[in-house]
C-alpha cells in the first residue's frame, strides 16, 4: 500500500520524481487531469492529495461513482485499482477504455498474476502496479503518461518487479530468524 503520511504531501514537489518536481508546467496541469479509483479510503485520499499538487485531480471510491466522474471530470489520465467492492475491475477498465479511448490508464492490483496482467494489457493500459507500490513508481508511471510515454509492459519486467518485492518482503523474516 502508498503510504504518503498527511504532513509530507506539500514537500512532495521537492521529490526526485514527483510530477510538481518534473517540472511539467502549467500546460501539463491545464491539458491533464487525473481521476483516482481506489476503495481504500485511506490511499485514495494519500494518492489524490499527493498528485493534486501538480494536476486537477480527483478520487472515486467505487466503479459506479467512477463511472459517473469519468463523464463529468472527462480525466486524460486514469489510476485504477481492479479490486472494487460494487463492480468487476476489468469491467469498469473496459468500460474507461470505450468512453476515453484517449486517456492514458495505470492499473493498480494487489495481484501480479501473469494470467491477469496478460487480460489487462490486452485492454490497453499505459502501466501495471503491484501493490505494494512505491510512490516513485507512481510518479514515474504518471509522469510517462504526461509525456504520452506509453512503455510497453513486458512479462519479464513485471516478473523482475515482483521477485524484488518478494525478496523485500522476506528480508525481515530472514533477518530475525538470524538468516
Amino acid at each position: 500500500m502508498v503510504m504518503i503520511p498527511t504532513p509530507i504531501v506539500p514537500l512532495l514537489g521537492t521529490v526526485p520524481g514527483h510530477p510538481a518536481a518534473l517540472g511539467l508546467g502549467r500546460a501539463a496541469s491545464r491539458r491533464n487531469r487525473v481521476l483516482v479509483i481506489e476503495s481504500d479510503g485511506d490511499l485514495r485520499d494519500a494518492v489524490t492529495g499527493a498528485l493534486t499538487v501538480a494536476l486537477p485531480t480527483r478520487g472515486a471510491r467505487a466503479g459506479y461513482e467512477a463511472r459517473r466522474l469519468l463523464d463529468e471530470f472527462s480525466p486524460t489520465i486514469v489510476v485504477m485499482n481492479l479490486q472494487l467492492d460494487d463492480m468487476n475491475g476489468l469491467d469498469l477498465l473496459r468500460y474507461v477504455r470505450q468512453r476515453l479511448p484517449g486517456s492514458k490508464v495505470i492499473v493498480t492490483s494487489d495481484s501480479g498474476d501473469s494470467d491477469l496482467v496478460t487480460r489487462v494489457i490486452a485492454l490497453g493500459v499505459g502501466d501495471f502496479l503491484e501493490k505494494p507500490y512505491s510512490t516513485g513508481e507512481l510518479f514515474r508511471s504518471l509522469e510517462n503518461s504526461v509525456r504520452g510515454i506509453s512503455a510497453p509492459i513486458d512479462d519479464r519486467i513485471l516478473a523482475a518487479r515482483y521477485h524484488e518485492k518478494s525478496r523485500l518482503r522476506l528480508r525481515p523474516l530472514l533477518m530475525s530468524a538470524g538468516g
